[in-house]
């Protein structure tokens, strides 16, 4: 353990004012010199001792232990082993070094260890940041063996955490009521069979079955009515465009669109790999990230591992910059979730981006809507500023209705919703294209 802060105690205060008071008495009472002398030199003395001792590093050993994957915004348990080797009690102070990301409910606690045993200290982590952290170190504050001194000692630690989206505040009840796989507008559902539908076995006919599902081969060798059963194509492609520009770190409930759409589509991955799809990844802006062609429920881990700790910087949108970078990658035909937050001048750029992009994929954009607009709309008007300010609401939000309708009959896929809700858009729009036989 390192040695990183030495002091005195409130005892070896109290014993100094004590000492001061006796010497003033003795001084007054014409007490005799040596008598005097005595009195001082023995305490200095003993406090001298108790100082040299307290500088000798304490016979003990700490470890730590606790999950090293944290969940944004939930309490997790951190354990502090203490094991005292002297032949002495000893009454300690530990606290623990952490990131700035991560808090501690109750940051010191008091432990008193019997000689030969060993003390375990419960501490209550809460991270109020995705991506990385770290405990550095357990500090022990330790009194001296008169009391008189109190030594700061740091074991070091290095535990390395990752703090990950909180994926139960995003599946709640609440979060997923919108996911009935409602049809979405413009898109023509077909039937379970021709193109995009593999054949899965044969069976038993059923009632309601359509006469091209029967298998005349097989009923005639099994002399009984058998139909053939199909399930949805797998190996098709959705790839997502997340947008992590300065406009996603608008706040709303419980985090920033950016937050609300990492959650969002973490859990799609997990939902698309499940489906037996493939499913790839592009945030866009400054710094580009790009993880391809992922397939396998067991792989959703590599899609955390890889955007977990992302946050939006303070550039601008550039999509049609980011079009072009993912056509590059990839110019299969797939199904292209391109999530932002419209304004009133990025509806510009945007169009072009869009149109570069249909020549390949299936687009959908899945617009955040900025809560402002509505906050506007939503306040009474009382005076002239006021009415101002909800006219050039309105206006934003009619030019916006346009926009998005103006997508819509260009063959996209243009949804607006609000943040909390963008979990089950998202899922929608991915199973209903899936269904519908689209790609």
């Amino acid at each position: 353990m390192k040695r990183i802060k030495h002091r005195p105690a409130k005892r070896l205060v109290q014993f100094t004012a004590l000492l001061l008071l006796l010497l003033l008495v003795c001084a007054i009472a014409s007490v005799d010199s040596l008598v005097l002398t005595a009195l001082l030199i023995v305490p200095l003395l003993v406090a001298f001792v108790d100082y040299m001792a307290a500088k000798s590093e304490p016979l003990l050993e700490v470890s730590a232990q606790t999950s090293l994957n944290m969940a944004l915004y939930r309490r997790q348990a951190l354990q502090v082993v203490i094991k005292n080797k002297a032949k002495h009690a000893t009454m300690l102070d530990v606290s623990v070094h952490l990131s700035n990301a991560i808090e501690l409910q109750k940051p010191q606690q008091t432990v008193f260890i019997d000689a030969k045993q060993q003390a375990k200290q419960s501490f209550s982590l809460r991270a109020h940041k995705r991506g990385d952290a770290q405990i550095s170190a357990i500090e022990l504050r330790v009194g001296s063996p008169f009391g008189l001194w109190q030594t700061n000692w740091l074991a070091a630690q290095a535990i390395q955490l990752k703090v990950y989206p909180d994926f139960s505040r995003v599946t709640s009840k609440q979060h997923l009521s919108g996911v009935v796989n409602k049809p979405i507008s413009g898109l023509k559902l077909t039937k379970k069979r021709g193109d995009g539908i593999e054949f899965q076995q044969l069976r038993e006919y059923r009632q309601g079955d359509s006469v091209r599902q029967i298998d005349w081969q097989a009923t005639s060798k099994r002399r009984k009515l058998i139909s053939r059963e199909y399930q949805e194509e797998q190996n098709q492609h959705v790839i997502v465009m997340l947008d992590a520009s300065k406009k996603m770190a608008i706040e709303a409930n419980e985090g920033s669109h950016f937050d609300h759409a990492l959650n969002a589509l973490l859990l799609l991955s997990h939902t698309v790999l499940k489906q037996g799809d493939w499913f790839s990844m592009q945030s866009f802006n400054q710094n580009l990230r790009w993880l391809p062609d992922v397939k396998g429920a067991q792989n959703v881990s590599r899609v955390m591992n890889h955007f977990y700790d992302l946050y939006p910087d303070k550039s601008s949108s550039d999509y049609l910059v980011a079009v072009n970078q993912l056509i590059a990658k990839r110019s299969k035909r797939s199904l292209v979730l391109l999530v932002t937050t419209l304004d009133e001048q990025s509806i510009d750029e945007l169009m072009p981006a869009i149109k570069l992009l249909q020549k390949h994929h299936l687009v959908a954009l899945i617009n955040i809507n900025n809560r402002a607009v509505s906050e506007v709309l939503e306040e009474p008007i009382e005076k002239y500023e006021d009415a101002t300010s909800y006219c050039a609401a309105l206006a934003l939000l009619n030019s916006h209705k346009a926009n998005m309708a103006k997508l819509k009959k260009q063959g996209v896929i243009a949804i607006d919703c609000n943040p909390e809700q963008l979990l089950p858009h998202v899922l929608n729009t991915y199973l209903n294209v899936k269904h519908s036989g689209a790609l």
